[in-house]
């Protein structure tokens, strides 16, 4: 990846519902090498998606959003796991 300045929030504000979605990259058979340094892991999803908020998987289009004031991915997926072992 190159030293070019990526502006983050003109990503993550796109609105998939004005995307084509054959123009979004299909990630389904996208996988992730463990050994790559974690302080290049963003760039390379950068590189291989375009847009890390807005792409496809097969012939469904996915838009991520974030809130600042949510639990961490961690905290979310442990407390689900601890709901389904309690049967709840």
């Amino acid at each position: 990846m190159n030293n070019q300045q990526i502006d983050i929030a003109a990503l993550a504000g796109v609105d998939i519902r004005k995307m084509n979605k054959e123009e979004l990259v299909d990630v389904s058979g996208m996988s992730l090498d463990p050994s790559v340094p974690q302080e290049l892991r963003a760039g390379y999803i950068l590189k291989t998606t375009g847009n890390p908020y807005c792409f496809r998987v097969g012939d469904l289009g996915v838009k991520l959003e974030f809130l600042d004031s949510a639990p961490s991915l961690q905290d979310a997926l442990s407390d689900f796991f601890q709901r389904k072992k309690s049967g709840l």
